[in-house]
């Protein structure tokens, strides 16, 4: 067995010629400007590309599975993810201890700053490579450029708006009018001052890179919080090979959301455990809390057990379970996070904590102004932000209107919206399974019926989801002075939010998978959560085509008998 520097060197340098050959592989088979290298593989087969095309798919399947091992193998040096079963107080004190240490962060293996280092040495090559496994990129390029030229970006497709580049964008947005929210459309407009589909196209890539910059700097805040060692945190959210190609490469929106809504969080933690305390107070005297009653003396018990009830250690005692389906011992308590904790972030009481809501209020705005599904994440900012949460709702509010109107685009992209679930596939649950059910209709003959069944089952998925938002937002309610409960319910119903709607793109996973990297402490889910990470990169080629595009009967069945057995296999074993 090799020891464990040379094993580091090793998976270093797997994971640079990963690199070079994803690079290579963007060169002669990506998604480049001149429009599509392999257009006749989707009808014609491997017969029908050129051989420069196939040797690009050599690299991207020779890089993509050479960036998984060395990523895998470094993650195995990296310090294990073991939630905390000392007392909170001195958890504390040792997180208090380990940032005052140089390396603290480190603990055995690999520290958080040679994570960064070994992440930034992979994806070098990569920065001046053509875009990976998707031409979206070229989309928001043209988007912004009908914005800056005066036109309405929510009322025309690219082609029909006069972009110069449309030849270059997929044929889906020609005529659909982009799904993004003012802030996408906005910065993308911003990056076509550069000049040019190349100067756009490297603003774009810049504004990825700014955005896993600030993923970097936050990332650190919640996962001490949640009891996450930052290293681990950022081996799952910042080098998987999905961040590699989808936000890094192809630079989607959705690392500017994973972006904000860590910087969200990441505020929202900063404020003191008191406010909680306070809110609970603020509850137990309201009329309709459930926790008041029509007797004046029973209400003076009640208000100081509510409060006692937001502390962590109370309901640890009383509930025996804290997270989102795990036990309480497994959580950091807020005053782990005091702003004593996070001198970094400049916030210290009074009007820093107000500041800190506000700004909280604002970073969740704009990731909702990227991409609208994110507006899952403002519940629980809210909650984490205790009695401060009417400041975050005010400027967050307040900014998003302002921006809308600013900019001149109002709520156009509401409109938008509908043309968003016209594909269908199987990367989808809900619509891999409408998909099963209408392949069985046509084999009886109810082919019309098939686009219903789709139909049927997306709204289907969309209630599952509701219910799920709904069940994970009491829980965080109930918990709201535990951190990682909050920020783990949270991550999963991005998760949940991404998976059940009507079309499921792999890159719609950075943005959860960040939250989640931060918060999740069973070594179990995060090894799930790395498997599914790796597998929505093989799903899509280099060139930008999906795989559920080329396998959809295939694909839905198996999904569909996925989804069937793991009911089957969940359902309670009846005792003898």
């Amino acid at each position: 067995m090799l020891p464990r520097h040379a094993t580091t060197r090793a998976a270093v340098a797997l994971g640079c010629v990963s690199g070079v050959l994803l690079a290579g592989s963007a060169f002669l088979a990506g998604a480049l400007p001149g429009g599509d290298p392999g257009p006749g593989l989707r009808l014609g087969g491997f017969g029908a590309v050129p051989a420069g095309f196939l040797a690009g798919l050599l690299c991207w399947l020779l890089g993509l599975s050479g960036w998984t091992a060395a990523w895998w193998q470094l993650g195995r040096l990296l310090p294990q993810v073991q939630a905390p079963v000392m007392p909170l107080e001195q958890h504390r004190r040792s997180l208090e201890h380990s940032r005052a240490q140089p390396g603290g962060d480190a603990g055995v293996g690999v520290s958080a700053g040679r994570v960064l280092l070994i992440g930034a040495a992979w994806a070098a090559p990569l920065l001046v490579a053509p875009p990976l496994g998707s031409r979206d990129v070229y989309a928001y390029a043209c988007q912004g450029w009908l914005w800056r030229a005066g036109v309405d970006p929510y009322a025309l497709g690219v082609a029909d708006g006069g972009c110069p580049w449309s030849a270059a964008v997929p044929e889906l947005w020609w005529h659909t009018p982009t799904p993004y929210g003012p802030a996408a459309v906005v910065l993308s407009g911003a990056v076509t001052w550069l000049g040019g589909l190349l100067g756009a196209l490297g603003g774009l890539r810049l504004l990825a890179v700014a955005a896993l910059a600030l993923l970097a700097a936050t990332l650190p805040t919640v996962a001490r919080a949640c009891g996450v060692p930052v290293p681990a945190a950022y081996w799952l959210a910042l080098l998987t090979p999905l961040t590699a190609v989808h936000a890094l490469s192809a630079a989607h929106n959705d690392v500017i959301v994973a972006a904000l809504t860590l910087t969200a969080l990441a505020l929202s933690l900063t404020g003191p455990r008191q406010d909680r305390v306070d809110l609970a107070r603020s509850v137990a005297h309201s009329p309709v809390s459930p926790v008041s009653s029509p007797h004046p003396a029973q209400d003076q018990r009640t208000v100081p057990a509510a409060a006692d009830s937001a502390r962590p250690e109370t309901r640890e005692r009383r509930e025996g379970g804290g997270s989102f389906g795990e036990t309480a011992a497994d959580d950091v308590s807020m005053s782990a996070v005091s702003p004593k904790l996070h001198p970094g972030l400049g916030l210290r009481g009074g009007a820093g904590v107000g500041v800190g809501a506000a700004l909280a209020g604002l970073a969740v705005a704009g990731a909702v102004g990227v991409k609208v599904t994110a507006v899952v994440v403002v519940p629980f900012v809210l909650v984490l932000l205790g009695r401060r949460w009417w400041v975050g709702a005010v400027a967050g509010v307040g900014g998003f209107a302002l921006f809308s109107v600013v900019s001149g685009l109002g709520l156009g992209w509401v409109g938008a919206l509908r043309g968003t679930g016209e594909l269908a596939q199987w990367s989808s649950p809900p619509t891999a399974v409408g998909m099963t059910v209408g392949y069985l209709l046509r084999g009886v003959g109810l082919g019309e019926w098939s686009g219903a069944a789709v139909t049927v089952a997306r709204v289907l998925g969309v209630l599952v989801l509701a219910g799920i938002g709904l069940v994970a937002l009491r829980h965080a309610w109930r918990h709201r002075g535990q951190a990682r409960v909050v920020v783990l319910a949270c991550g999963w119903v991005m998760a949940a939010t991404a998976l059940l709607g009507p079309v499921f793109y792999p890159w719609y996973a950075v943005a959860p998978l960040a939250v989640l990297a931060a918060a999740e402490t069973d070594a179990r889910r995060r090894r799930w959560l790395a498997l599914a990470a790796a597998g929505c990169a093989f799903l899509t080629l280099p060139n930008g085509l999906g795989v559920p595009v080329l396998t959809k009967a295939v694909g839905a069945v198996a999904v569909t008998a996925a989804l069937i057995a793991a009911a089957v296999r969940s359902r309670p074993r009846a005792r003898a």
